[in-house]
């Protein structure tokens, strides 16, 4: 139940990409600041672009939470030349560039005025307010120039000369737009020390995680016969495929050798054609899914085999909101609170083996580890926990 709500304020929302449906991490956080101020009595007004015109889909999925919902949509090709031009013009960031629309700059600066506070979520959407002179909240969501200089270190060919140039544009951005900001927020410890470090020790930022909706009525199968091994994410976010891909070639082969059984279901919307190559008798790639409930409640192990990324792994919470056993690396675990119930860490081959083998063979355990991982979650994710730090952050 959410507090009872009297309207007292007006928030122009605005985003980068399309909301709704909820199908990564990114529409995860921001559908949970949308329900947020709207729990927490504001009129809520979304403004987004996106590369089609969705409106009427976002505005009967939000229905209950937007007071209005306005889309801009972008052509894909206009903006991959925007990015181009970008770099001889300006020096923002690439993906600043290209999610920039005219259309929108333009309404913003015409209705501005007509809202008591000013949202945008992640950098791309700040571009929108950071020069309009009212009340402002900059949700920074991850460092992407943190995220970018790990990527870079895996990514290959196109994709690491573009996440090279941006981890320097995206870091100089970052700073820039601190000032011009009255509160920050961003998801994660880590991200935070990152971007203050960055700013000499200056930068006033608040740190909120996501919650995660512990569901009802839902239990494991937990076979203690059964080796499957789950990772769940959009599959063309590049940590993601380096996760997925280190996993296959470094773990699995001997996994195999002890588990001839064993099965690995790769579960995500969009993968790549690195991550469709590595589909194979024990590698199963889904795609998108309609519920990843039906693969966790399967899952022996959920395995978090992240490499780079910033930020919290949403992935990691669903799987311990329903029980799920979660081995992850340190940058996995980055973060998270350490706490009873936590993921299992394991840095290095020969460490995730055998953490996953010892799993496999300790049914009893995993059922008890996962008891713990829901109260972990409940104490420290659940939409209670967070909603009420939102709620200090925006009254104080």
């Amino acid at each position: 139940m959410h507090p009872e709500r009297k309207i007292m304020k007006r928030v122009l929302f605005l985003n980068s990409k399309s909301p709704f449906p909820i199908r990564d991490g990114a529409a995860i956080g921001t559908n949970q600041y949308l329900r947020f101020f709207h729990d927490l009595g504001y009129e809520v007004d979304l403004a987004y672009v996106s590369e089609k015109d969705d409106r009427d889909m976002v505005e009967a999925g939000l229905k209950d939470i937007c007071s209005h919902v306005h889309c801009f949509p972008l052509s894909p090709w206009q903006s991959y030349l925007k990015s181009l031009a970008g770099l001889l013009t300006n020096r923002k960031p690439l993906q600043v560039n290209y999610y920039h629309s005219r259309k929108l700059a333009k309404w913003v600066n015409s209705h501005a005025h007509e809202y008591d506070v000013l949202y945008c979520q992640n950098m791309r959407a700040a571009q929108y307010i950071s020069d309009i002179d009212q009340y402002k909240i900059w949700n920074i969501v991850d460092a992407f120039s943190m995220n970018y200089q790990s990527a870079k270190k895996y990514a290959r060919g196109l994709w690491h000369w573009i996440y090279k140039v941006d981890s320097d544009r995206c870091c100089r951005y970052e700073q820039e737009l601190l000032g011009k900001f009255d509160k920050k927020l961003i998801v994660s410890k880590k991200d935070r020390r990152f971007i203050v470090e960055k700013s000499g020790g200056t930068a006033d930022i608040t740190v909120i995680e996501n919650y995660t909706v512990i569901p009802d009525n839902r239990q494991l199968v937990n076979d203690p016969d059964a080796h499957n091994v789950v990772f769940v994410g959009a599959m063309n976010y590049e940590p993601n495929v380096t996760a997925v891909t280190y996993f296959c070639k470094q773990i699995l082969p001997q996994l195999q050798v002890r588990y001839p059984d064993l099965k690995f279901y790769i579960v995500g919307k969009t993968p790549t054609s690195a991550v469709k190559s590595l589909q194979s008798e024990h590698v199963i790639v889904t795609g998108w899914v309609d519920d990843i409930w039906d693969y966790l409640k399967i899952a022996s192990v959920v395995v978090a085999p992240m490499l780079s990324g910033s930020g919290i792994q949403n992935k990691i919470l669903q799987a311990l909101s329903v029980g799920a056993c979660v081995v992850t690396t340190s940058i996995g675990m980055e973060g998270l609170e350490p706490d009873e119930g936590q993921p299992f860490v394991a840095d290095g081959d020969e460490a995730m083996i055998e953490k996953i083998c010892y799993l496999f063979e300790n049914a009893e355990l995993r059922k008890q580890q996962g008891s713990k991982s829901v109260e972990y979650i409940r104490r420290h994710y659940s939409m209670e926990v967070i909603r009420e730090k939102f709620r200090v952050f925006l009254e104080s």
